[in-house]
């Protein structure tokens, strides 16, 4: 486990885990809000106890809460120049909101580390997998052949199976440490290698074509990745065609008729904000395109 920053918390990873145990109870009071929290913690290869990190989230979320409080406090009585009870109530819900927001990113940022070492993992798994393939194919045990990928230096994978060679190398069975492996993983991929190895290992059959059958899964799966976006960017394409040519034209259009028969004219302005619109439209639709676009590795 390593000590990962997480963004907008205000306490360290290493702060968090010193805070004083008589603090401790509101983590365990409102735990159950997350209860699948630890093994994101564990996903995320953050190094904090279960209720520290509830714990300090709270308390980092109450100091968001004070300062939205205080700055909405302070525009209100610049705004009405007097204290009254509405801006004592309308900046409590300010610094009420605030709590939430910031408490809730707190608890949910740890699934997205998770994610993100998940898409690390994947990268070069594909091409591991034809790897250990050909090396159990031709002799190497099962073992030999996860040390010598983790100790290759192929990205995120290496480093995950470079913690299934050490648990082994310290006397836990190969179907423990996999097992170790398949529960920490936030990795579909990784999870159905792991297991396949597993139930091979438990069963004595073969362990190259239980990765041969993990290998085409993953295969076909990106194919099918690439053909469900294909399917999908054709639909994209018409909502951009739509947007960038069709509706500022008819926009155009319609305030020309509605400009004679009121007797108003369009002007500069009015084409402007249109144009305007149009632009910031096609920018977003073409940013959240790129973020569908699938990451497969083949």
């Amino acid at each position: 486990m390593i000590n990962v920053r997480v963004k907008f918390l205000l306490f360290s990873i290493e702060n968090a885990n010193k805070i004083n145990r008589h603090f401790l109870w509101i983590g365990r009071k409102i735990s159950f809000l997350v209860p699948s929290l630890k093994y994101e913690l564990d996903s995320a290869e953050i190094d904090a106890d279960y209720d520290h990190y509830f714990t300090a989230s709270f308390f980092s979320a109450c100091v968001y809460a004070l300062l939205f409080f205080s700055l909405f406090f302070g525009l209100m009585l610049i705004k009405f120049q007097a204290f009254t009870g509405a801006v004592l109530l309308y900046s409590f819900i300010a610094g009420f909101l605030g709590f939430l927001v910031f408490f809730a990113l707190h608890l949910y940022y740890p699934k997205l580390i998770a994610q993100k070492i998940a898409l690390e993992t994947e990268i070069g798994l594909i091409f591991v997998l034809r790897n250990i393939i050909i090396m159990v194919s031709s002799g190497i045990s099962l073992y030999g052949a996860l040390s010598n990928v983790a100790k290759s230096n192929q990205g995120k994978i290496s480093e995950e199976l470079s913690e299934v060679v050490k648990d082994i190398n310290a006397g836990i069975s190969e179907i423990r440490a996999l097992e170790k492996l398949a529960v920490k993983t936030k990795s579909e991929l990784l999870k159905k290698f792991s297991w396949q190895l597993i139930n091979s290992l438990n069963s004595g059959a073969p362990v190259g074509g239980a990765l041969r059958t993990v290998l085409e899964t993953a295969t076909a799966s990106q194919k099918r990745t690439i053909k469900n976006y294909a399917a999908e960017l054709n639909l994209w394409i018409l909502f951009y065609l739509l947007l960038a040519a069709a509706l500022p034209t008819l926009g155009i259009i319609v305030l020309v008729i509605f400009s004679s028969i009121g007797g108003n004219s369009v002007g500069i302005s009015h084409l402007l904000t249109l144009v305007g619109i149009s632009i910031v439209t096609q920018i977003i639709l073409i940013g959240f395109v790129k973020s569908r676009v699938p990451r497969v590795y083949l």
